[in-house]
């Protein structure tokens, strides 16, 4: 009896330390250090797997030129900045000869990563890897963090950006939108620009609207936002849980 009561006892002192140490092996940089104490680890992980980052894959059904062909890219490496996102695709390598016939089917296939660009967390690590790197000080950072955001801004980024060149903005107002699945609301972009963004191609910024006639565009209690883009003959769907996009701030979008 001795033995079990002090068997339960030691349970009950050690039950803390062990979910403890199970949260803190859970913790992410987003909600477990300040911006200022992220290393480069915490800022790759936040642009490339975190709840404001959306990654997809499309066939490519358009020709690539007779000179052009598909290299995979390095290991990702963030690129510097305030306006940067991280350079985690392939690239265009000329290869003279080499016809779409000849393409390696596994290079069909194009990445596609979605990043929710005016969350104060994207924003915060684009600039805290300035800082790592160099190139900014924490004053700028800071000033970014805090830069007033008017709308939901949306950055597409592709392997192979061919199929949106010479697309003006009615083709994105026809085939581009935020849908919310709980309100129903389907919203197409307001605004859609080209900015390069630390790499060597343009990326897509798409601004929809925060609020319409003095309601919010996405409610305090929606469940999941649709960004919705047609690329080619497809169309690029990904999903963002508003829910989970919470930083030590709050809700962050």
């Amino acid at each position: 009896m001795i033995k079990r009561t002090s068997s339960i006892r030691a349970l009950v002192i050690l039950a803390p330390l062990f979910a403890a140490s199970l949260l803190r092996a859970g913790d992410k940089p987003w909600n477990a250090k300040p911006y200022q104490s992220w290393d480069a680890k915490d800022v790759q992980q936040i642009m490339t797997d975190s709840p404001w980052v959306a990654r997809t894959t499309v066939q490519r059904s358009w020709l690539l030129s007779q000179k052009d062909t598909v290299v995979q890219p390095e290991q990702p490496q963030i690129s510097g900045g305030v306006r940067a996102v991280p350079n985690v695709m392939g690239t265009i390598q000329s290869n003279t000869g080499a016809t779409d016939a000849q393409v390696d089917e596994s290079k069909r296939q194009v990445n596609v990563y979605v990043y929710w660009y005016s969350s104060r967390l994207i924003r915060a690590a684009s600039a805290r890897e300035g800082v790592l790197r160099g190139v900014m000080d924490q004053s700028a950072v800071q000033k970014s963090v805090d830069a007033p955001q008017s709308d939901y801004e949306i950055v597409l980024r592709m392997d192979d950006m061919s199929p949106f060149i010479g697309k003006d903005q009615s083709f994105y107002q026809q085939n581009v939108f935020l849908q919310m699945r709980k309100g129903k609301l389907k919203l197409p972009p307001s605004k859609v620009r080209t900015e390069r963004m630390g790499t060597t191609s343009e990326d897509i910024v798409f601004s929809f609207p925060k609020t319409m006639n003095g309601t919010p565009t996405i409610a305090g209690d929606e469940t999941d936002v649709v960004f919705s883009c047609k690329v080619a003959d497809q169309t690029v769907r990904v999903q963002f849980k508003p829910k989970k996009m919470v930083d030590q701030f709050g809700t962050d979008l």
